[in-house]
């Protein structure tokens, strides 16, 4: 089994944004984590390991800019979306804008009760 090689824990959010390879269109796409260092992404067309990509989204406040490359892919879903991991490269613009984002995010994710076993609960009920 592999170890985990994330060097800052993740912060679960959605959050749309714009993906654009170096021979790959403009895709809309959206995050289910973020971290200071990377992001895990979904999109319906998602580039290979290896590809750089410049990543755009809008903040509450302002827009963030950032240079990505794919750390990881994984398969194609029932719902024909793809995951990728993407590390942080560099920023050209908005770098003190994501910061905040994450810390907002972190505060945010804190907040919210935590998750039930499903399993459980039916157990309870029973």
């Amino acid at each position: 089994m592999s170890q985990d090689q994330r060097r800052d824990p993740r912060i679960a959010t959605r959050q749309k944004l714009w993906c654009e390879g170096q021979q790959s269109p403009l895709v809309a796409a959206e995050t289910r984590d973020v971290s200071k260092s990377g992001m895990f992404i979904v999109a319906e067309s998602a580039p290979d390991v290896g590809t750089q990509l410049n990543v755009t989204f809008n903040d509450e406040e302002g827009e963030v800019q950032l240079q990505m490359e794919v750390m990881w892919k994984g398969p194609k879903t029932a719902d024909n979306k793809t995951g990728v991991g993407v590390r942080i490269v560099g920023f050209d613009k908005g770098a003190d804008v994501y910061e905040r984002f994450l810390k907002r995010q972190a505060k945010t994710e804190s907040a919210r009760p935590p998750a039930q076993d499903a399993d459980a609960s039916t157990k309870a009920a029973g």
